[in-house]
């Protein structure tokens, strides 16, 4: 086992409560007290064709999961600093920092108690097994017991380490397509479980909405590309319909991260999403490298300094 050391994590730009306020209303609806009861709403109204949310699910997965849906390795992160993106009550942050990686998670809701979103992960999760219930063909997992025991553990692990850290440093409220971190921030960010799968419904998304289109899509993708350094994996890059096929997006994007000097590639992941990607072996997993020509960045790297919270007080793994 690694042993402890200080930690060196990234500076970041405070973000206004009332715009952190603002995001959350947007992309989560999350102050309402009536966010369960519009979600069940929406979910008894649809067309039974589709699996369809009317606001972004706030649930999350387990270090081992990450492994498989982005198809790395926890050497490929050994010593790297690692941003993971709309990370939402997922246990990677936890599991990495005691493995003794650099990790750090942001998310609109990160702003809010450690109690009010615990409940919000288990309303959530519980929420789209009803739906799945209702329409059990509109996503097919292999081992949906299994599923559901990973969320169930990675709100577990979450909801510990957020309590113990009090959700500073290692958990930064914000949100795409506006990240609140230097340019050139990280060497490795991940982003999962947000862009493309709340793409419209017409796009191949799950979205009831038209909150998160192409254009969102190429700001949010930029933005990703502004904050890494060496190199960005999103997941998955295919449609949410079964069966699945190439997300409309997926070349605009691309091509957005080729422009910025990314050389960008497609591979496969095992990771069972629920559309049989996995088990079709679909091109699932965005991997993009910067190139020795891409856009350095316009800001200071805040590598040789030490991250702090709100209070001024160093981050600890």
């Amino acid at each position: 086992m690694p042993t402890q050391r200080q930690d060196m994590g990234p500076q970041h730009t405070a973000v206004p409560p009332a715009a952190v306020t603002a995001i959350g209303n947007k992309i989560e609806a999350w102050t309402e007290p009536s966010w369960h009861t519009t979600f069940e709403k929406a979910s008894m109204n649809e067309h039974e064709d589709r699996f369809r949310l009317d606001r972004v699910a706030f649930f999350g997965r387990t270090l081992a999961e990450y492994l498989q849906m982005f198809a790395i390795g926890i050497d490929d992160l050994r010593g790297a600093r690692i941003l993971d993106v709309a990370s939402g009550p997922g246990s990677f942050v936890a599991e990495a920092l005691a493995l003794g990686l650099d990790a750090t998670g942001c998310d609109p809701l990160y702003s809010q108690a450690a109690a009010e979103i615990v409940a919000r992960g288990r309303a959530d999760i519980d929420a789209c097994r009803q739906q799945l219930r209702r329409k059990p063909g509109v996503l097919v997992y292999r081992d949906i017991d299994r599923f559901y025991s990973d969320k169930d553990a990675a709100l577990a692990a979450f909801a510990a380490d957020f309590r113990r850290r009090q959700g500073a440093c290692r958990y930064v409220a914000g949100a795409l397509p506006s990240l609140p971190f230097p340019d050139a921030s990280f060497d490795v960010v991940l982003s999962a479980n947000f862009l493309l799968i709340y793409a419209p419904l017409a796009d191949g998304g799950m979205h009831d909405g038209d909150d998160f289109g192409l254009d969102f899509h190429l700001r949010a993708f930029r933005d990703l590309a502004r904050v890494t350094r060496r190199e960005l994996r999103v997941t998955g890059m295919h449609t949410w319909t079964q069966p699945p096929t190439p997300h409309p997006y997926r070349q605009p994007v691309v091509q957005a991260l080729e422009q910025a000097g990314f050389a960008v590639t497609l591979v496969s992941s095992d990771y069972d999403d629920g559309c049989l990607a996995g088990g079709a072996h679909l091109p699932q997993v965005l991997v993009a490298r910067r190139g020795p020509n891409g856009h350095h960045a316009s800001r200071p790297s805040p590598a040789s300094s030490k991250a702090v919270d709100s209070a001024g007080s160093s981050c600890e793994t």
